[in-house]
């Protein structure tokens, strides 16, 4: 298998199991009391706490792949804010 395939294979595998984790997060986000659930009005802004709901989770699954406190650390956020540029 060439270098890229496996890149793509291994990247496909990491996002589908973060993507189980962070939709179990939501539930935890929804009780946890961070934000008003009770002012959500479906015809006022319905999508102002859904979507501050998937920034906190992904954001919280992106530093899951942060290499924090590891010697990877700078190369891997020089990397993923190179490839920001490109998506």
């Amino acid at each position: 298998m060439n270098k890229k395939k496996e890149i793509k294979k291994l990247a496909l595998k990491l996002l589908e199991d973060a993507f189980e984790a962070a939709k179990k997060n939501v539930d935890k986000a929804i009780a946890s009391g961070a934000v008003d659930t009770d002012s959500f009005d479906i015809n006022s802004n319905p999508m102002l706490i859904p979507k501050s709901i998937a920034i906190a989770v992904l954001k919280n699954e992106a530093d899951q792949f942060s290499a924090k406190g590891t010697s990877f650390e700078k190369q891997v956020a020089k990397d993923a804010k190179n490839i920001g540029y490109f998506l």
